[in-house]
């Protein structure tokens, strides 16, 4: 599978340690799982173990990993003597329709780039603006904004070797009616699409046809499944719909859901897709269990189509 190499979103958080020395004594503090889930150390072996060799991670990691490792560089080496590459780290342009904000956003676009340049990664997979709730309906005006500063900060990326990478989440300004027009008014040269199979299959598109319409844009994957496609504008626009009182999970694990994932292989295949894809185990109460899960359902299931 040389075209196709698997990476992890980070989902370890909080991680105290970079290595646990006194492991033994360590796991004798409360004789549970603790020690197993509290260093960078074992987690990245725990990823590289599984088959994959990257890791995306997300700018609020950055509080954590800076003081921890020094810099980015630092964590990049640390993680790279496991035989993980940080592959690039997602970026929300909060305020992007707004033109009195252009300046603001298009700067802190920037700095995420630079930012992803010292972890070393390639990607930049950016949500547009910000939650529906609160901002929509947008006008063509700022859709076409949207368009506008994500336009700027993908050629400032492109300068400095990195894909910006779209990633829509369901319940983002950018929604199913102007979702695919937005794309459009965006520069291939500078804008690529990171699919988040979950995401936008919950917020309306068919998973299959976006991916084999724009087969030469896309720049990357999130991979999760959902049992919840084609939600109505009532969820969708509502305030922090991912977050549910009753505990309510929008992604599984891949082969839980509804997804046709073994379709979405074949026009991989058809499409001769080379580059990274991210198993993303968002929701799951158990990150390695949903790892091994997802992996064994890989090998058994997609990669052979690829093949």
């Amino acid at each position: 599978m040389q075209n196709i190499h698997y990476a992890y979103m980070n989902h370890w958080k909080n991680i105290p340690y970079k290595s646990i020395a006194n492991f033994r004594e360590f796991y004798y503090q409360d004789k549970s799982n603790t020690a197993y889930y509290s260093d960078w150390d074992n987690l990245l072996k725990y990823q590289k173990a599984l088959g994959f060799d990257g890791i995306e991670v997300a700018p609020w990691d950055l509080a954590d990993i800076l003081p921890l490792f020094g810099s980015a560089d630092a964590f990049r080496q640390f993680a790279q003597e496991r035989g993980v590459a940080i592959t690039g780290m997602f970026h929300g342009a909060h305020a992007s329709h707004d033109k009195a904000k252009f300046d603001e956003v298009l700067q802190a676009g920037k700095q995420a780039v630079d930012t992803i340049a010292g972890f070393g990664g390639t990607q930049m997979n950016t949500c547009p603006t910000d939650n529906y709730c609160g901002i929509g309906p947008l006008s063509r005006e700022e859709v076409a904004q949207c368009a506008n500063v994500m336009n700027e900060i993908g050629r400032y990326a492109t300068d400095h070797g990195i894909k910006l990478g779209l990633h829509n989440e369901f319940f983002c300004g950018i929604n199913l009616s102007d979702h695919r027009e937005f794309i459009e008014l965006t520069d291939p040269r500078f804008v690529h699409y990171c699919i988040d199979t979950a995401q936008i299959s919950i917020m309306g598109e068919d998973l299959l046809d976006f991916y084999d319409t724009y087969a030469e844009r896309i720049s990357g994957f999130h991979l999760k499944d959902t049992a919840d496609i084609n939600q109505p504008d009532s969820v969708r626009f509502s305030r922090d719909p991912e977050i549910q009182d009753d505990g309510k999970r929008w992604f599984w694990e891949l082969g839980q859901g509804v997804l046709d994932f073994p379709a979405l292989y074949e026009l991989l295949k058809k499409h001769q897709y080379k580059g990274w894809i991210t198993l993303e185990t968002d929701g799951s109460p158990d990150y390695l269990a949903s790892m091994a899960m997802c992996r064994y359902y890989i090998d058994k299931e997609l990669n052979p189509i690829y093949r």
